[in-house]
């Protein structure tokens, strides 16, 4: 695919060269160890040596067999503070996946940089001073994720040209690219500052969560570095545990509010497909997948899914949400962020809204079978021939898209400490 490369390969080419910030372990309980190591080796070049022999003994080699060559290891410190990233993203409104893409940050950047969310007004102007103070307050800004490079629009909370003060990191994104009646079309002008904003040399890294992605951007922008493509990063997330409970086993149905509608949209396929498990001892779950203004909207919305005997869950609390979809056997989901959450659980999901980041994800982790529509006759074919996921793919998206949050963090590590 010509310049696009793997995160995977990219990851392996560069922890080769050179030993990066110590964000890269892979256990979690030895990286304070490793952190403190590399910081007595900063303090002296002579050192460099010693504390890489102790990180290779610490992690015992780096994920894929990757090997770690002597080099000085770099410090995330910016004057004896910890750097401030500032998080641009749709953030606060209550939509699961991105409410999500805040945890994967907390989990991957949170013990190494202060965390920031630049937004802070739920509606436009959307910050309450100006960008250039809000930027000013930040060592460097993290952009992403979802499909928040639209050729139609350019949200000031996402790519603000303002935001170019700083070292800027794209991560996580797809470009959404729609068909029909109801489609946006694509606008010239919007593109042209789209392409300005990833030409600028601020922008160090562009990370996105699918080929179709990596490929309009080459072709639409053509930014001068690489586009790292990996799995959606809400892959490398540490969910909640979730136990099947005993009984019956259990069909989770996520439905969603869509606006501009002519007309409601109709659900009466999937009360068949509930009735048809029903019929084979099956629960019916209905799990209202949002919160704050998003999840009070699905709720209301919830009612045109009319079935006798659905459980609803309803919580304002993400684990809560992410558990209920772990304790299912099978999901059948109009959110993309639902079906992502229940195959990183090992449960087979059903896509409902065959959108292309529904069709990349499932593609990539060979599931293609449960792609279907919501108002599909096929829902139930679908559902009695589902495939299981198989625990080799899933291993291999976690891994991919844990190391694209490493390489960010490293990233991000290197920008800061440079300044």
């Amino acid at each position: 695919m010509g310049r696009l490369r793997s995160t995977a390969g990219r990851a392996k080419r560069s922890l080769k060269r050179r030993v990066r910030n110590v964000v890269a372990p892979a256990v979690a309980s030895d990286a304070k160890k490793a952190s403190k190591a590399a910081r007595d080796a900063a303090t002296s070049a002579d050192l460099a040596e010693s504390a890489l022999a102790e990180v290779r003994r610490l992690v015992g080699g780096l994920p894929g067999g990757v090997t770690v060559t002597a080099a000085r290891p770099t410090t995330a410190k910016v004057s004896g503070r910890k750097p401030v990233v500032g998080l641009a993203g749709f953030f606060g409104d209550g939509n699961y996946g991105d409410e999500l893409f805040l945890e994967v940050f907390k989990q991957h950047l949170g013990p190494h940089f202060e965390l920031k969310v630049l937004a802070d007004l739920p509606s436009t102007p959307y910050f309450s001073r100006d960008v250039k103070d809000v930027v000013a307050d930040v060592d460097a800004i993290v952009i992403g994720g979802g499909d928040i490079l639209q050729p139609w629009n350019q949200d000031p909370r996402y790519f603000n040209h303002a935001f170019l003060a700083k070292p800027v990191f794209v991560v996580g994104i797809g470009v959404p690219q729609y068909t029909g009646p109801n489609a946006p079309e694509e606008k010239e002008h919007i593109v042209a500052r789209h392409r300005r904003f990833m030409a600028h040399p601020n922008v160090r890294r562009i990370g996105v969560r699918d080929d179709q992605a990596a490929l309009w951007i080459r072709d639409r922008l053509d930014p001068p570095g690489e586009i790292l493509v990996a799995p959606d990063i809400v892959s490398s997330l540490d969910l909640p545990p979730a136990t099947k409970p005993a009984g019956a086993p259990i069909l989770g149905v996520v439905t969603r509010f869509r606006p501009n509608r002519a007309k409601p949209d109709d659900y009466s396929e999937v009360v068949k497909l509930a009735q048809h498990v029903t019929e084979q001892g099956w629960r019916v779950r209905q799990i209202i997948l949002g919160t704050n203004n998003v999840g009070k909207r699905d709720l209301a919305n919830a009612e045109d899914f009319v079935f006798e005997g659905k459980e609803v869950v309803y919580s304002e609390d993400l684990d809560d949400l992410s558990r209920a979809i772990g304790e299912c056997t099978t999901l059948a989901s109009m959110k993309f962020h639902g079906t992502v959450v229940a195959t990183m659980y090992g449960v087979p999901s059903i896509v409902m809204i065959p959108t292309n980041k529904n069709i990349n994800f499932m593609h990539r982790i060979g599931l293609d079978a449960l792609v279907s529509s919501f108002d599909s006759p096929q829902l139930i074919e679908k559902f009695d021939g589902r495939p299981e996921v198989d625990p080799t793919d899933l291993a291999r998206i976690r891994r991919q898209a844990t190391e694209h949050m490493r390489g960010l963090a490293n990233a991000i590590a290197e920008a800061v400490v440079a300044r």
